[in-house]
């Protein structure tokens, strides 16, 4: 019973703190896909929203000071391929609607 007692007040914690950090809840992608889940890349399905905005996702994200080279969806969110200031490239992955990065939980 005590061991319960421990893990309910841990998630209830973890749950308030979530709540309460605005930076934790924008780590969580928002982005949502809205066509089938037909790959339109291998002949199947409808372009996605990042995939038909493409182009302007890319302008956009180039007028924030990202070096964006290529843009595509990825579940609904934008997969971008961003070369760092060391020359390497990079894949990030953004919230098309707001252009707000996303993290990847690495655990």
């Amino acid at each position: 019973m005590n061991k319960l007692s421990i893990i309910a007040g841990a998630v209830l914690l973890t749950a308030g703190i979530a709540a309460a950090s605005p930076s934790f809840a924008a780590n969580i992608a928002s982005c949502s896909d809205d066509v089938t889940h037909a790959d339109v890349h291998n002949g199947g399905g409808d372009p996605s929203f990042v995939d038909m905005n493409a182009p302007s996702i890319l302008s956009e994200l180039r007028a924030k000071g990202i070096n964006a080279q290529d843009v595509s969806d990825w579940g609904g969110c934008a997969k971008v391929d961003v070369v760092r200031p060391n020359g390497h490239t990079a894949q990030e992955f953004f919230d098309p609607s707001t252009l707000q990065r996303l993290h990847v939980n690495n655990g």
